[in-house]
């Protein structure tokens, strides 16, 4: 089994400080988690105290917490994907943080990967992010500062979103 699975939804999840390695015994599966996930489970309690990143990947985590129930964002979508998409990007992709509830898009019922915030260096430089900002302040109303911006991208990689995160 692959202790570094890739997450589809959040490619760059060991990038974005998701995970931290570690030894500690994952409450899911009961081995060293090698990849610790460092964000929130929002379930009801109590919370798994450790939760690999294969436990995520395949949807293990099912087992720690009551009845299943849990997602790893807190989240609503722009459009509804299939139960299986929204399950995977609800359960099987790794949370990242947040200061509200956001809009996951969704494009033809695909979700998009996120690919990380406006002020990352990497994203800002590319024109296509930047357009997605200045589409997102044209919603808005006005300007709209790229560190409340979060950038996804269909798989295909050929349309960039951008969703709002007010501090």
């Amino acid at each position: 089994m692959n202790d570094k699975p890739h997450f589809r939804f959040h490619p760059d999840a060991y990038e974005h400080q998701c995970f931290e390695e570690s030894d500690e015994p994952c409450a899911a599966c009961g081995r060293p988690c090698v990849w610790k996930y460092t964000n929130h489970i929002y379930a009801l309690p109590p919370e798994p105290t450790a939760i690999c990143a294969r436990c995520i990947a395949d949807g293990s985590v099912a087992k720690t917490v009551p009845e299943g129930d849990y997602s790893l964002h807190d989240c609503s979508f722009d459009e509804e994907p299939s139960d299986a998409l929204a399950a995977e990007v609800e359960q099987r992709t790794p949370g990242f943080s947040t200061y509200n509830p956001f809009v996951w898009p969704v494009r033809d019922g695909a979700p998009l990967a996120f690919l990380g915030f406006g002020e990352d260096d990497n994203l800002l430089r590319l024109p296509q992010v930047q357009a997605a900002i200045a589409v997102l302040a044209e919603e808005m109303g006005g300007g709209v500062a790229p560190n409340y911006a979060m950038i996804f991208r269909t798989l295909e990689g050929d349309e960039y979103v951008a969703t709002l995160d007010l501090d």
